[in-house]
């Protein structure tokens, strides 16, 4: 799957996806379906008002998008915004909402953001666990609201107040290809709210298709990650930089924006593992769960106690 920022390209995609939603359910109050032009003057309202907005593909069609708007346009309620999230129906229970959120409040912790709302039109079980799963919790509960198929519905807000950023946590490999995106994965899925990173000495470019096998398998989808450079991101501030092999802990930069903590955790690297195809892939598996231990370890020995 690939991440990437909406365009008004993206509008007939998207409103293939929202008019399901519209014409079948009572998700959205919308009663008539919306032609690719009113989406993309939508879009481009959103986007000229510097609102982050992304687009989730697989095989190149899009399979759900997400968004940030105002929640009210009145100047008091500034710092306050809506998160909205929709999936096309044959991609739900994929953990695709998940990754998008996630791409989305990377964005959100960097504005002048201080409280968001999800309306959700209820009951919606799946939209409820998802709004959760990154701390939202019910703020109101308004009965009979709304009109549509014959029958009156209700409308939940959920509200996360942001207190805080949550821990800024680079993870540094030499390629970044295989073990500091494993280790990315499973820290991210420990606590979606993390803000987790991942980065190469010498990036390769692209994510080993054994790694992102291996924790396929795991119940992580990484096929999303990117292979980046350590330049992008040498003079941000971090909560904890974590080097996972030994090329980078040595020759690790010189971070010159401020860093709370930094850890090495090394681990075999099992792209130079040979021998026969059922050998290579335990070495691949091994290592993924020494990760994922040495990482769940960490994660509730240190970092979920300083969020």
């Amino acid at each position: 799957m690939k991440i990437r920022k909406a365009t008004l390209d993206d509008a007939k995609g998207i409103c293939d996806i929202y008019n399901y939603y519209v014409e079948n359910t009572a998700i959205t109050f919308e009663t008539a379906t919306v032609s690719v032009s009113e989406m993309q003057q939508r879009i481009k309202e959103f986007l000229d008002e510097g609102f982050p907005y992304y687009v989730g593909e697989v095989d190149g069609k899009i399979a759900g998008y997400c968004y940030l708007h105002n929640w009210n346009n009145r100047c008091a309620y500034s710092s306050t915004k809506e998160v909205t999230v929709y999936l096309d129906k044959d991609m739900q229970g994929k953990g695709i909402a998940t990754i998008l959120y996630q791409h989305l409040f990377k964005d959100i912790y960097k504005d002048d953001v201080h409280a968001l709302i999800a309306g959700i039109c209820i009951p919606n079980e799946n939209s409820v666990r998802l709004h959760e799963k990154f701390g939202f919790k019910q703020a109101s509960h308004m009965k009979e609201i709304g009109w549509k198929f014959d029958q009156w519905r209700d409308v939940g807000h959920w509200q996360l107040v942001i207190n805080q950023t949550p821990p800024k946590i680079l993870i540094l490999c030499t390629g970044n290809s295989c073990r500091s995106q494993m280790a990315h994965g499973f820290l991210q899925s420990f606590d979606p709210k993390l803000l987790v990173y991942s980065a190469g000495t010498q990036a390769s470019g692209k994510v080993n298709p054994k790694a992102i096998e291996v924790m396929h398998d795991a119940g992580v989808d990484i096929s999303h990650h990117t292979s980046d450079s350590i330049d992008t991101y040498i003079n941000d501030e971090w909560d904890y930089v974590i080097t996972v092999c030994g090329g980078a802990n040595e020759s690790c930069p010189s971070f010159s924006g401020k860093v709370k903590n930094r850890l090495h955790i090394g681990f075999d690297d099992p792209s130079e593992a040979t021998g026969t195809p059922e050998f290579i892939q335990s070495e691949y598996v091994r290592v993924r769960d020494e990760i994922k231990k040495a990482f769940y370890e960490l994660y509730t020995n240190k970092i979920k106690g300083n969020e």
